[in-house]
């Protein structure tokens, strides 16, 4: 496959997948894993909520670098980011993102979105800017290159 291949079948992998592990290292220098609802957009950055007081604000706020991965059970196959996380301002970023986000969020008629059940605490945009990108496809035959490093480039929010 080339390079654009692989992107454009990784890039699918992502937007069709709503969930992921995004770990974090905290102030004192130990690893935070946490499960998050997110979007993406075609660059592959991701984006997500959480509260101002949650311990991954909190070791964002302090360490920028980040790292997340999708994967699959049935079909074997995973996509995983390593970046720079940040938090969005701008009234009209926000909109835009979050929209997209809280559409994902609710459409579970059973279940509501996990920080409504946290309290009344200050809701964060974030992104996930990535600076690699590697995507895993284990349902390939074993001669083949299950893994491909994936070139990014970054564009602005």
């Amino acid at each position: 496959m080339t390079n654009d291949e692989v992107r454009e079948v990784a890039l699918e992998f992502l937007k069709k997948n709503k969930v992921g592990v995004l770990a974090t290292i905290s102030p004192e220098g130990g690893p935070h894993a946490s499960l998050i609802y997110y979007v993406c957009d075609d660059s592959f950055n991701i984006y997500f909520s959480t509260l101002e007081s949650t311990r991954k604000f909190d070791a964002i706020s302090h360490n920028p670098r980040a790292a997340f991965t999708v994967a699959t059970v049935d079909i074997p196959q995973t996509l995983q980011i390593e970046g720079d996380a940040s938090e969005i301002t701008g009234e009209e970023k926000i909109k835009d993102k979050l929209s997209n986000l809280i559409e994902i969020l609710e459409s579970n008629n059973t279940y509501y979105w996990p920080i409504t059940k946290m309290g009344a605490l200050r809701v964060v945009l974030m992104k996930l800017t990535p600076t690699w990108v590697r995507w895993g496809n284990f349902a390939l035959q074993q001669e083949e290159d299950v893994f491909n490093s994936i070139t990014i480039a970054h564009t602005a929010i």
